[in-house]
């Protein structure tokens, strides 16, 4: 079963975001996100294999929101995902709207771009049913809507 593993929000544009275990999801973005009320790609989601694998040949202590990333997960089958497909995760429906960044153009995090390295791995979420996102929450995909 897929799962949350980890909650983040950035309260700046092109910074790092702070793992704050649970957030509301509201119509237009996460509470206290700087990205809310910023269009379609409300939820940004990395796969933590991924993170984990970046930390570890970097020799670094995992940071998750280091990227920028909403939420961090575990055990989505990350090749099958498809622009409009469904994730439900608790009362909370996200719909895929974008696979993949384009990087930002300012660097946060030891001279590197925000979201660069992990570019190609990102899912972006349009938020379509409100509700609590936390830690250890399930995520079942529902297909295309």
């Amino acid at each position: 079963m897929a799962q949350i593993k980890c909650v983040c929000i950035s309260t700046k544009r092109k910074t790092s975001a702070q793992n704050i275990h649970q957030c509301q999801a509201a119509l237009g973005g996460l509470s206290g996100d700087v990205h809310q009320g910023m269009g379609d790609r409300q939820v940004s989601m990395l796969p933590m294999d991924a993170v984990e694998v970046y930390f570890t040949k970097k020799g670094d202590p995992i940071q998750y929101g280091r990227f920028g990333e909403n939420l961090v997960v575990e055990g989505l089958d990350w090749d099958s995902l498809q622009k409009d497909d469904l994730l439900r995760i608790g009362h909370v429906l996200l719909k895929v709207v974008r696979l993949g960044a384009g990087g930002p153009k300012s660097d946060a995090y030891k001279g590197e771009k925000v979201c660069a390295p992990m570019e190609k791995q990102f899912i972006f979420c349009k938020i379509l049913r409100e509700g609590l996102l936390q830690e250890g929450m399930d995520i079942v995909k529902e297909g295309p809507r």
